[in-house]
């Protein structure tokens, strides 16, 4: 059975840990922002499926970025993308991204992001900033 989703608003990718010196000791600590993303991901998913038991077998992942077209872009470029000619090529990277929403869903949609095996992520313009995910346990298919 496939599951799908949507988290609304614009996607935060993981980012490094960040340090912070106080005195003579060093703090690492994760910013805010990131650690707000996770949990909108985490209460979106369980507005969703509230009742779901993580999956413990191999997982198959597709997460799609959408991006709203900023309003800067000319007439020409607006219809180049409407056509389906351009994509956007801006942050944030896809493996940051990636990161962010596997690990966001340990222990609810899976029991830990080892588990995912097949990975697609699409970046896209759309009307507006959202991200849809999908995924299913993996069979191979023969």
């Amino acid at each position: 059975m496939k599951y799908t989703f949507e988290v609304e608003g614009r996607v935060k990718p993981k980012q490094s840990t960040k340090f912070a010196k106080i005195g003579n000791f060093v703090r690492t600590y994760t910013p805010s922002d990131v650690k707000s993303y996770s949990n909108w991901v985490r209460l979106c998913f369980k507005g969703s499926y509230p009742d779901f038991k993580p999956l413990e077998g191999a997982v198959k992942l597709l997460i799609e970025v959408n991006f709203i077209i900023p309003k800067s872009y000319s007439k020409k470029k607006v219809q180049m993308i409407e056509e389906g000619y351009t994509c956007p090529t801006v942050k944030p990277d896809c493996d940051n991204i990636c990161k962010q929403i596997a690990d966001s869903l340990n222990g609810l949609a899976w029991l830990d992001d080892k588990q995912i095996v097949n990975l697609e992520v699409r970046k896209r313009f759309a009307k507006r900033d959202y991200v849809t995910i999908s995924f299913e346990e993996w069979r191979e298919e023969s």
